[in-house]
């Protein structure tokens, strides 16, 4: 493969992950994904052999890996701050997009189907949530915490973020938000 096809691959990959953050699953098609990316409609199918589905389920575990790394730089950062540090940039990042846009994992969550084809989605759903879970229960059990404590945790830090994010985006507000942001970091307290 090219360097120009990998890196319009990439675009396109990058392009979903916007998308489903800002329109949701269902306001996606690849027509508009391609447009979107500024890659040729033709090339997105030869790349993506496996339609949206693939389209998207590439999306996600980028969006994800995104989400770990920048969560493990923060962490990397003030390992007893790191959360604050994190949750600040996804308050800037709802702030900064007037509330529109949300976490392109949720979104996937949410809309994906029950039928066959949405088998890769949900799947890379739950492995992204799964990654993320055990990222902070690793950092939870380094500042004391048992691992039973410790993955609890992670999940209601999880839950609650992503919750917060969904009420912002519902209630046009950054109250739901600021509401975790206080709560997360005694939380994470041994």
């Amino acid at each position: 493969m090219s360097k120009t096809a990998v890196t319009g691959r990439q675009r396109v990959i990058e392009a979903a992950a916007t998308m489903l953050a800002l329109h949701g699953l269902r306001g996606i098609s690849i027509r508009e994904v391609a447009k979107f990316a500024n890659t040729p409609l033709g090339s997105t199918y030869h790349n993506f052999p496996g339609g949206k589905q693939q389209i998207v389920t590439e999306a996600i575990h980028w969006a994800g890996t995104q989400a770990s790394a920048q969560l493990q730089a923060c962490l990397a950062k003030d390992s007893e701050n790191g959360i604050s540090l994190f949750l600040a940039k996804w308050r800037e990042r709802l702030v900064n997009s007037t509330f529109r846009h949300g976490c392109p994992i949720v979104a996937a969550a949410i809309e994906a189907g029950q039928e066959g084809e949405a088998v890769q989605i949900k799947a890379a759903v739950s492995q992204v949530f799964s990654d993320w879970q055990l990222l902070l229960s690793e950092h939870l059990i380094k500042q004391g915490h048992s691992a039973p404590s410790a993955q609890a945790i992670a999940l209601t830090i999880i839950a609650g973020i992503e919750g917060a994010v969904i009420l912002c985006r519902g209630h046009q507000s950054i109250q739901p938000f600021d509401a975790i942001f206080a709560c997360i970091p005694k939380m994470m307290q041994a």
